[in-house]
């Protein structure tokens, strides 16, 4: 029986062949056989040319060199229409840019203070960038078709470090040291359950591990305080700040929190007291001798007042002598009321939620007031009580499974606060210490 040939096969076998003997005959081609240096597919050291980079540009994304631009603030009763024909930019371009702006931002919500560039290619106006925020901003461009956008500039975490011993305040001796004053606040937050902020002496003394928040190369603003130390009155208070996902806060060595149901006083910064509690009290108005069941806290009229917990608002209203007064109940049997206020912030009425640390009023003089003070109040199971000495109910402290996290915390920052001194000028900490933030 005749064997059956595969013509598909044979074919192809056929098809690989002339395909080899061509490649082969071309390798002969003047004389020489292409040699595997000289394949013109083959990348080698003296064939791979350097990749140009890219060209620079600025935190709005303009290249440098092609770009100049006017930075300038927002003053009073400008808009974005007055701003853009002192660059010359017609009517009719401007109100293009309106009708493309429509879903994307606001125009005509500018701010004074707030900060804006003019970009120039070619001595020409072609770009307006507008901050709304310190880090949000909105970019207008008209150069090839107009085009309205937002962006947003990154933040930089940097941690520093402070110490120092107290000579007359807090906030004086961390600016005399070069930091920002709104580390005083943070750190009057962290401790604020435990220091009495509104007494200290000189000798106090303080450490703090702590973050600035950079935009680029501008400084925005303090982050999360990492771990700090005060000593008040001889005694020492640490603090260690735990980021998790099931919890969220500042706690001592032993996982305890520092938070406490109440603040110690309705203030963010320190304000003088400037008469306590006192069951015989002579009232400077009244010319007699009567209870005083507040703490009296000097202040210029329009400072903020803050709920020193959450709670529920009982009353809103102006009272006789009491003046202007906010009365609030919180959990469990406490009470706090707030006198003399010169007014009431927005929302602030009977039957509210307010939470800890929110503005409920300002400082004045209303009612029976010989100058701009506070009169603070707490009551427990309605029973006036001195606010100063009151031992305030804790928060909960940490649970037994977030403590190996926790311990981690306290072991990484403990040694850092152990080897700051309390030298007058303190220097910042290298900036690779940056690499903790993101494992902790």
């Amino acid at each position: 029986m005749p064997m059956q040939v595969r013509t598909p096969l044979i074919f192809t076998i056929v098809c690989v062949a002339v395909f080899a003997i061509a490649i082969f005959l071309v390798g002969y081609s003047n004389g020489s056989v292409i040699k595997d240096n000289e394949d013109p597919f083959l990348i080698t050291l003296e064939s791979v040319k350097e990749i140009e980079p890219l060209p620079a540009r600025d935190r709005y994304g303009f290249e440098k060199g092609i770009y100049e631009f006017e930075e300038h603030e927002i003053k009073k009763n400008e808009s974005l229409y007055i701003i853009l024909r002192r660059y010359d930019i017609s009517p009719q371009q401007i109100y293009q840019i309106q009708q493309e702006s429509k879903g994307v931002a606001n125009l005509n919500r500018m701010v004074p203070g707030q900060r804006y560039r003019v970009y120039f290619k070619d001595n020409q106006p072609v770009s307006f960038v507008w901050h709304q925020e310190l880090t949000r901003y909105i970019t207008v461009d008209w150069q090839n078709e107009y085009r309205v956008g937002t962006g947003e500039i990154p933040i930089r975490f940097v941690t520093k470090e402070a110490s120092g011993i107290i000579r007359s305040s807090l906030y004086e001796t961390i600016v005399a040291q070069g930091h920002s004053p709104y580390l005083g606040s943070e750190l009057a937050g962290v401790f604020a359950w435990q220091v009495d902020f509104f007494a200290l002496r000189s000798g106090d003394h303080f450490k703090v591990i702590y973050e600035e928040r950079y935009a680029g190369d501008e400084f925005v603003g303090i982050g999360d305080v990492k771990a700090a130390e005060f000593q008040h009155r001889g005694e020492t208070h640490q603090a260690f700040f735990l980021n998790h996902e099931e919890r969220r806060g500042y706690f001592d060595e032993d996982g305890n929190s520092l938070e406490k149901e109440l603040l110690k006083a309705p203030f963010r910064y320190s304000q003088r007291v400037s008469s306590g509690f006192s069951r015989n009290r002579f009232h400077p108005i009244l010319k007699r001798n009567r209870p005083h069941y507040g703490t009296d806290y000097a202040a210029p009229t329009g400072t903020p007042i803050l709920a020193v917990g959450e709670g529920i608002v009982t009353e809103a209203q102006r009272r006789g002598g009491n003046g202007n007064i906010v009365q609030i109940r919180h959990s469990g049997s406490y009470r706090t009321a707030y006198l003399h206020m010169n007014g009431f912030a927005p929302g602030i009425r009977k039957g509210v939620k307010v939470e800890q640390g929110q503005v409920i009023g300002y400082v004045g003089q209303t009612g029976l007031a010989t100058g701009p003070h506070l009169c603070y109040r707490m009551y427990v199971n309605d029973r006036p009580i001195n606010s100063v000495s009151a031992d305030l109910p804790a928060s909960e402290s940490l649970e037994e499974s977030l403590m190996p996290d926790f311990q981690r915390v306290v072991d990484r920052y403990r040694s850092l606060l152990d080897a700051l001194n309390f030298n007058e000028k303190v220097a910042g900490l290298e900036e690779n210490i940056n690499s903790e933030r993101a494992s902790l």
